[in-house]
């Protein structure tokens, strides 16, 4: 009997680790391992980074440990409803506002443009920016609404082709693992280790700065792996299995980024792939390398659509999202985000094309030349506002987890909610939400003036930081007047019953297709036992 209970637990130890490692390896050390290095000018640096947030996020995961234990038994464990529990109901609708009209879609638009961008340099002809517009959008619309169809209407297969892209996932990382040790270049300049130009920038303590944005981007949605003790049958093992997980995610990072930096021009899988492949003159290494990062933006987009729309049923039937009929289906949660994605994603890809600014003309750039470099340049500008908000918008996503982190350690003191305490749960709190602090005020310094600038003693606003800066202020804006307009409609229209609790705890959204259905058959289950 004890034999048969030491392997269930495990087994349920062995399945939360890999779930760890599924959700938070990602498309960010894809897609942002390179742009980290761009920023700190310094692969050493960029380690030193990468191990640093990796230890704050393993601290930051005892603490979310407790906080989820908040929502163990009922609710759902989104941002929103902690913040909901753990402060109040305003901060909660805006932080759910925040998440649902800011960062997600950027984030969105980041896979889905990566995924448009990827194929075009795959097939690796210079293409009119005029002409890229329009595949851009009538592509990346294309496969965002194929990803809601699935999401809403065929959650079975879908969930089967996130559980297979778990294994595509990985089978490149561990290819490029091994190649990057094997491919080392200490003379011929094609190791991000030793570039050609001799880390002209070296070890000015300003370029410590940078890069914070693109770890946050690759280590987000870690939280919420926290609320699986809520389906756990063995309890006890949760926290060791997360902390675990947290621990390989750590390292594996760590390590993935010192095998692309050793063996990758640039300290990008593609740029690895290439020169594993033959060079990036090479048409089947070319091909090859960028139909593999456009699958991994393609999973990306499936699993970013489907968060999008449990989040935002969820936040309703918490009542942090305001619904006149008191219940939101997948259907209508789908439709608004696909809303919402149509206009940010639209506005991000024209401006991209359309502005002007360095090494870019805008819609009248010239296509003259049939080097891979100059195509390269080519199809790569159209995705930069993207590129840049994504990881500015991780930055407003990680406030939000700061400030939950802030109000479960006060709670300590205050016991307003009712959590199961855990251990160095007081030393882990105060440690990452002091980091965590700077990393954010870091992150979006680093967006707004370029470290590697600042180190110049040039502390002029770049045009990419300009740029960030007006679209972030814009969105918080919109962010802004969105809550307004919702905190008005709830008071004109309150909801009687109060904020505790959800609209109906007995539906459990993830396992629903459609909560208003479900409203309606216990409606009349309600209605027929009056009768009697």
């Amino acid at each position: 009997m004890n034999t048969r209970k030491t392997k269930t637990k495990t087994f349920e130890f062995l399945t939360l680790f890999v779930m760890v490692i599924g959700t938070v390896i990602g498309s960010g050390i894809y897609m942002k391992n390179s742009e980290l290095l761009n920023q700190t000018n310094n692969p050493i640096i960029a380690l030193i980074l990468w191990t640093f947030v990796g230890v704050i996020c393993i601290m930051s995961m005892v603490v979310f440990i407790e906080i989820s234990s908040s929502t163990k038994h009922f609710g759902n464990g989104t941002l929103g409803n902690w913040a909901k529990i753990f402060i109040n109901r305003k901060t909660a609708s805006f932080f759910s506002i925040m998440y649902g009209w800011v960062y997600i879609p950027s984030t969105q638009s980041v896979f889905i443009a990566g995924a448009v961008n990827y194929l075009l340099l795959a097939i690796g002809a210079p293409i009119l920016p005029y002409q890229q517009l329009i595949i851009y959008l009538l592509v990346g619309i294309s496969i965002f609404i194929t990803c809601t169809v699935l999401s809403v209407y065929k959650r079975f297969i879908n969930q089967r082709i996130q559980v297979i892209g778990i294994i595509i996932k990985f089978v490149p990382l561990l290819i490029a693992f091994i190649a990057g040790f094997i491919l080392i270049d200490k003379t011929g300049g094609s190791s991000a280790m030793w570039p050609s130009d001799g880390n002209a920038y070296g070890w000015s303590p300003v370029l410590f700065l940078g890069g914070f944005g693109g770890i946050l981007f690759a280590f987000d949605g870690y939280v919420y792996i926290a609320n699986a003790q809520k389906t756990a049958t063995n309890k006890d093992v949760v926290p060791k299995a997360l902390f675990a997980g947290m621990i390989f995610v750590a390292i594996f990072y760590v390590l993935m980024a010192l095998s692309l930096f050793l063996g990758s021009p640039d300290g990008s899988i593609v740029k690895l792939f290439e020169k594993m492949l033959g060079g990036k003159e090479s048409n089947v290494a070319r091909i090859i390398s960028n139909l593999i990062l456009m699958t991994i933006c393609l999973l990306g987009s499936s699993i970013f659509v489907d968060i999008a729309i449990v989040d935002l049923a969820s936040d309703a039937n918490n009542k942090t999202i305001y619904t006149k009929k008191r219940a939101m289906s997948y259907q209508e949660a789908g439709f608004i985000q696909f809303l919402i994605f149509i206009v940010a994603y639209t506005f991000l890809i024209t401006i991209g094309i359309c502005t002007k600014r360095e090494g870019w003309d805008g819609i009248n750039s010239a296509v003259g030349s049939q080097s891979v470099t100059f195509i390269e340049n080519l199809l790569n500008k159209p995705a930069d506002y993207i590129n840049w908000f994504s990881s500015g918008t991780s930055a407003l996503v990680f406030i939000m987890v700061l400030a939950v982190m802030i109000a479960g350690v006060v709670n300590r003191f205050t016991k307003k909610v009712k959590v199961e305490q855990t251990k160095l749960f007081m030393v882990c709190g105060i440690i990452s939400s002091f980091f965590m602090t700077i990393f954010i005020l870091f992150g979006i310094i680093a967006f707004i003036w370029e470290p590697k600038n600042i180190a110049k003693n040039d502390w002029g606003i770049t045009q990419s930081g300009m740029w960030f800066l007006i679209i972030l202020v814009i969105s918080l804006s919109i962010n802004l007047i969105v809550f307004l307009i919702q905190e008005y409609k709830f008071k004109k229209d309150p909801y009687l019953e109060g904020w505790d609790g959800e609209i109906n705890p007995d539906i459990i959204v993830k396992d629903n297709l459609s909560i208003k259905k479900d409203l309606i058959i216990l409606k009349n289950k309600v209605f027929k036992r009056k009768i009697k």
